[in-house]
Protein backbone atom coordinates (compact mmCIF):
# COMPACT_ATOMS: atom_id res chain seq x y z
CA UNK A 1 0.00 0.00 0.00
CA UNK A 2 2.80 2.41 0.83
CA UNK A 3 4.37 1.97 -2.58
CA UNK A 4 1.01 2.52 -4.27
CA UNK A 5 0.22 5.82 -2.53
CA UNK A 6 -1.76 4.53 0.42
CA UNK A 7 -4.95 2.69 1.16
CA UNK A 8 -7.35 1.74 3.90
CA UNK A 9 -7.50 -1.13 6.35
CA UNK A 10 -10.59 -1.95 8.41
CA UNK A 11 -10.23 -4.42 11.25
CA UNK A 12 -13.13 -5.98 13.12
CA UNK A 13 -13.35 -5.56 16.89
CA UNK A 14 -16.16 -6.44 19.27
CA UNK A 15 -18.37 -4.94 21.93
CA UNK A 16 -17.16 -7.80 24.12
CA UNK A 17 -13.93 -5.84 24.34
CA UNK A 18 -15.17 -2.25 24.41
CA UNK A 19 -18.01 -2.96 26.84
CA UNK A 20 -16.93 -6.18 28.56
CA UNK A 21 -18.93 -9.38 28.66
CA UNK A 22 -18.93 -11.98 31.45
CA UNK A 23 -17.24 -15.27 30.52
CA UNK A 24 -15.69 -13.77 27.36
CA UNK A 25 -12.38 -12.63 28.84
CA UNK A 26 -10.07 -14.27 26.30
CA UNK A 27 -12.24 -13.19 23.37
CA UNK A 28 -12.51 -9.63 24.72
CA UNK A 29 -8.76 -9.47 25.21
CA UNK A 30 -8.10 -10.62 21.65
CA UNK A 31 -10.54 -8.08 20.22
CA UNK A 32 -9.05 -5.24 22.29
CA UNK A 33 -5.61 -6.29 21.03
CA UNK A 34 -6.93 -5.72 17.50
CA UNK A 35 -7.94 -2.18 18.49
CA UNK A 36 -4.54 -1.50 20.05
CA UNK A 37 -2.64 -2.83 17.04
CA UNK A 38 -4.88 -0.81 14.73
CA UNK A 39 -4.16 2.42 16.61
CA UNK A 40 -0.42 1.76 16.45
CA UNK A 41 -0.61 0.93 12.75
CA UNK A 42 -2.61 4.11 12.06
CA UNK A 43 0.11 6.17 13.73
CA UNK A 44 2.96 4.32 12.02
CA UNK A 45 1.50 4.14 8.52
CA UNK A 46 -0.37 7.43 8.30
CA UNK A 47 2.63 9.16 6.74
CA UNK A 48 2.43 6.59 3.95
CA UNK A 49 -1.21 7.46 3.28
CA UNK A 50 -2.48 4.27 4.89
CA UNK A 51 -5.55 4.65 7.09
CA UNK A 52 -6.41 2.03 9.72
CA UNK A 53 -9.76 1.91 11.53
CA UNK A 54 -11.81 -0.59 13.49
CA UNK A 55 -15.50 -1.49 13.33
CA UNK A 56 -17.14 -3.08 16.35
CA UNK A 57 -20.36 -4.57 14.99
CA UNK A 58 -23.42 -6.12 16.51
CA UNK A 59 -24.62 -8.26 13.64
CA UNK A 60 -26.40 -11.53 12.97
CA UNK A 61 -23.40 -13.85 12.76
CA UNK A 62 -23.01 -17.58 13.30
CA UNK A 63 -21.91 -16.86 16.87
CA UNK A 64 -24.95 -14.73 17.61
CA UNK A 65 -27.23 -17.37 16.10
CA UNK A 66 -25.71 -19.93 18.48
CA UNK A 67 -26.47 -17.57 21.37
CA UNK A 68 -30.03 -17.06 20.10
CA UNK A 69 -30.62 -20.82 19.94
CA UNK A 70 -28.84 -21.72 23.19
CA UNK A 71 -29.96 -18.79 25.35
CA UNK A 72 -32.97 -17.06 23.80
CA UNK A 73 -33.64 -14.91 26.87
CA UNK A 74 -30.08 -13.56 26.80
CA UNK A 75 -30.39 -12.96 23.06
CA UNK A 76 -33.61 -11.02 23.65
CA UNK A 77 -31.81 -8.88 26.26
CA UNK A 78 -29.13 -8.12 23.69
CA UNK A 79 -31.76 -7.03 21.16
CA UNK A 80 -33.53 -4.88 23.77
CA UNK A 81 -30.20 -3.27 24.74
CA UNK A 82 -29.92 -1.66 21.31
CA UNK A 83 -31.52 1.70 20.66
CA UNK A 84 -32.78 0.41 17.31
CA UNK A 85 -34.19 -2.79 18.91
CA UNK A 86 -32.71 -5.12 16.33
CA UNK A 87 -29.55 -6.98 15.44
CA UNK A 88 -27.69 -5.66 12.42
CA UNK A 89 -27.46 -7.34 9.06
CA UNK A 90 -23.81 -8.07 8.20
CA UNK A 91 -24.16 -7.04 4.55
CA UNK A 92 -26.41 -4.01 4.70
CA UNK A 93 -25.72 -2.57 8.15
CA UNK A 94 -22.07 -3.42 8.71
CA UNK A 95 -20.95 -3.62 5.07
CA UNK A 96 -21.97 -0.02 4.49
CA UNK A 97 -19.85 1.17 7.41
CA UNK A 98 -16.85 -0.75 6.09
CA UNK A 99 -17.44 0.58 2.57
CA UNK A 100 -17.52 4.12 3.97
CA UNK A 101 -14.24 3.58 5.82
CA UNK A 102 -12.39 2.34 2.75
CA UNK A 103 -13.90 5.00 0.49
CA UNK A 104 -12.94 8.60 -0.24
CA UNK A 105 -15.47 10.13 2.17
CA UNK A 106 -13.39 8.76 5.07
CA UNK A 107 -10.08 10.05 3.67
CA UNK A 108 -9.37 12.01 6.87
CA UNK A 109 -10.36 9.27 9.32
CA UNK A 110 -7.75 6.96 10.86
CA UNK A 111 -7.06 5.34 14.20
CA UNK A 112 -10.75 5.29 15.09
CA UNK A 113 -13.23 2.73 16.34
CA UNK A 114 -16.78 2.89 15.00
CA UNK A 115 -19.46 1.06 16.97
CA UNK A 116 -21.88 -0.27 14.36
CA UNK A 117 -24.15 -1.75 16.97
CA UNK A 118 -27.58 -0.20 16.65
CA UNK A 119 -26.90 2.04 19.65
CA UNK A 120 -26.09 -0.75 22.10
CA UNK A 121 -22.81 0.91 23.00
CA UNK A 122 -24.09 4.46 23.28
CA UNK A 123 -21.79 6.54 25.49
CA UNK A 124 -19.30 3.69 25.89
Amino acid sequence: MAGKGGGAIVNIGSAAGTNGEPFFGAYAGAKEAIRGMSKAAALEWGREGIRVNVVCPLAETDGLRVLRDAAPKHYDRVVKSTALRRIGDPATDIGGVVAFLVGPDAAYLTGQTLLADGGAGAFR
